[in-house]
């Protein structure tokens, strides 16, 4: 959806799983996480992400578990934004895109929605320390942001990614 939203949710889903699959390193930092995250994905946005993490009150002295548990609050935040902007008319399906453009941005609103529900119950899985449950709720997250990106390839719009915010620092609404 908003590419700036997609990259930081895909910083999300690889912090929070990198970090439910086994005990907590209390080496974690917002910078490290973030940087993780970017090597393994090329649509994650260091600086973003940093600035997402950094929001969160107590995420500077946060160690793994607590990066992990922000990371899937900032996923369910994200993907709520991209619910609401769609439903607000902030993003649009390409000119032309005709019913069919109409359609895609439908089932992607209704994509996010499932991704926010997915993030809180892994927010809820890390908060009690059930990292296996976790990562079974992250799992979702990708096929559904597929989905929606499958539907809007298919009603014509570009599948463009943006790494950066623009300058200023402001999100720039782009479909994905």
């Amino acid at each position: 959806m908003k590419a700036s939203s997609l990259a930081a949710v895909a910083a999300a889903v690889l912090v929070a799983a990198a970090c439910s699959g086994r005990a907590p390193v209390a080496e974690a930092t917002i910078e490290s996480t973030c940087g993780a995250a970017a090597k393994g994905d090329r649509r994650v946005d260091v600086g973003f992400c940093a600035r997402q993490f950094a929001s969160y009150h107590g995420a500077a002295e946060a160690d793994a578990w607590g990066l992990a548990k922000i990371a899937a609050l900032i996923g369910v935040n994200l993907a709520d934004d991209a619910v609401f902007d769609i439903g607000a008319g902030k993003i649009r399906p390409s000119p032309g895109g005709g019913a069919k453009g109409d359609k895609a941005m439908d089932a992607c609103a209704k994509a996010y929605d499932a991704v926010g529900v997915a993030f809180a119950e892994a927010a809820d899985e890390l908060g009690s320390r059930r990292y296996a449950a976790a990562r079974q709720e992250l799992a979702r997250v990708a096929a559904l942001v597929q989905r929606c990106d499958g539907g809007l390839s298919r009603a014509g719009a570009r599948a463009q990614v943006q790494r950066r915010l623009p300058a200023g620092g402001h999100h720039r609404h782009r479909l994905y």
